[in-house]
């Protein structure tokens, strides 16, 4: 859901691809046609179709470096002794991957347990006590997951770092070509992650709060740019819970407020159904990425 304003930022920022023109594997046409993608809805406003499309793009992504990596030119070229680090190092970083992966598909599921929790009470039309209570225990929660996030952000960033590939002397056109790609895809993946952590977060209530995020993901930008400003369907219901709580305590609470916060809750269910099912077929491909490369560690 988009608005006029909001204390959120775009974090959207997927890295290009810088590839010579002249590729040695058919896949490779299709990896830099996918990347150009990413950034492309990279440069667009964060909502939640992004991130679904950028979910959708990654996983297709993947399915073209699993074609190259499985190609004899690519098994043969990495099975020689120099080429050791690069696999090992693509073998690690896959495990990295893999555990992001699984801590966000964690955070997810918390979140659809939670708004599912909250909108059974107040489907029931429940008492203002009942309601102000779960309402309570649902903002809780969302005080709880920034927490999570934000030590989620802090691991990601690091091992961004470490991530990075040295370059490879003495070795063939092929084997750069795939250390490049095997950075790129760790770095577009890692940035797509941070991207739904912070579409995730808590960002209504502290100022201060967003900014410890936005340092985890921001990039530099000319004075030139303008800051894109969006309310997402995360922080509409941390909006609308906060008003819910102080009518509920005033006594003002009626049903068209209540009717109106069903609505938007029904609509990040949806929202996070689409992030759970990206997320589910994403991790399945990340499998697959680690087989690849382990077949390669193998020969």
């Amino acid at each position: 859901m988009e608005g006029s304003s909001s204390t959120s930022t775009s974090t959207s920022h997927f890295r290009s691809i810088s590839l010579p023109s002249r590729l040695t594997h058919p896949s490779h046409n299709l990896i830099e046609t996918k990347t150009n993608e990413l950034k492309a809805w990279g440069d667009l406003v964060c909502s939640s179709q992004t991130i679904q499309n950028g979910l959708v793009g990654l996983v297709e992504l993947y399915v073209c470096v699993d074609e190259l990596f499985r190609s004899p030119h690519t098994q043969q070229a990495l099975s020689r002794h120099q080429c050791r680090t690069l696999v090992e190092d693509a073998l690690e970083g896959s495990i990295v991957l893999l555990d992001s992966c699984s801590i966000l598909k964690e955070i997810i599921e918390l979140m659809k347990e939670n708004v599912q929790i909250l909108q059974s009470v107040l489907r029931r039309k429940a008492s203002n006590s009942t309601v102000a209570d779960q309402i309570a225990t649902f903002l809780c929660f969302r005080n709880k997951i920034r927490k999570s996030i934000i030590k989620s952000l802090g691991t990601l960033k690091s091992i961004e770092k470490k991530m990075c590939l040295v370059s490879f002397q003495d070795v063939d056109h092929h084997v750069s070509m795939v250390s490049k790609v095997v950075g790129e895809v760790n770095a577009l993946t890692i940035s797509l992650f941070k991207t739904i952590l912070v579409f995730l977060s808590p960002k209504s209530k502290a100022t201060n709060g967003f900014q410890l995020l936005s340092k985890f993901v921001l990039r530099s930008k000319s004075t030139q740019e303008k800051v894109k400003v969006f309310i997402n369907e995360v922080e509409a219901i941390d909006m609308a819970t906060l008003s819910l709580l102080k009518s509920s305590h005033n006594h003002e609470m009626n049903d068209a407020d209540v009717q109106m916060i069903l609505k938007n809750l029904q609509i990040l269910d949806v929202c996070i159904d689409g992030f759970d099912a990206g997320l589910n077929c994403l991790f399945r491909k990340l499998i697959q990425y680690r087989a690849s490369i382990l077949n390669m560690a193998v020969c």
